[in-house]
């Protein structure tokens, strides 16, 4: 039951921030110089099994100035063991085109952590690799933070996201997080 609230929280909060990002996103200037990409512009739910336990994870995205996006996600790490603990962050990043489908991420990002007794801001920087082809987003990054309190970590992940729509995708993905490493599936909007 538990888990079930924190999905329906994170479903109201997913729905709220995509219908006004939808109505901002409407009023903006759509004459730019280079192409949009919807990978940079969504809002999404989702839910990762880890080891310990499992953590549902709202975020977001918006590229206010091509090709300069930020990000955002909100984490909460349901454990048998360590009870509950939450995380959120956000990135600041530039995309780049590489080729026909193909853009590089890069960006820094800062954020909390909460691992129960511990709390720990955190600050890192992270790449990842896109590919585009047709309907399917294959995808892969790496990244690097420092815990204010737990030392620093290498991070990563990898995946798929397939279109259903222009503006509906569902993905899934192999992430080391805060709450280490696990499988994640996603659906996402975007606008």
């Amino acid at each position: 039951m538990k888990l079930l609230n924190k999905i329906m929280l994170s479903m109201v909060a997913t729905g709220a921030l995509m219908a006004s990002s939808a109505s901002f996103a409407q009023s903006s200037n759509n004459a730019q110089t280079s192409p949009r990409y919807s990978a940079y512009n969504y809002g999404s739910i989702g839910i990762t099994n880890h080891d310990g336990g499992d953590s549902i994870i709202a975020q977001g995205s918006y590229e206010f100035s091509s090709p300069y996006y930020v990000s955002g996600y909100y984490r909460n790490f349901d454990s048998d063991t360590a009870g509950s603990n939450d995380a959120f962050g956000i990135k600041l990043a530039r995309y780049f085109w590489l080729s026909q489908g193909l853009t590089a991420d890069l960006g820094v990002r800062a954020g909390n952590v909460d691992w129960g007794p511990v709390d720990s801001s955190f600050w890192g920087v992270e790449g990842i690799l896109r590919q585009r082809i047709d309907q399917f987003e294959v995808y892969a990054g790496a990244g690097w933070v420092d815990y204010s309190d737990a030392g620093t970590d290498n991070q990563y992940q990898v995946g798929v996201n397939y279109y259903l729509q222009n503006n509906l995708s569902v993905g899934v993905g192999y992430q080391d997080d805060e709450f280490g490493d696990g499988l994640r599936l996603r659906a996402s909007y975007h606008f």
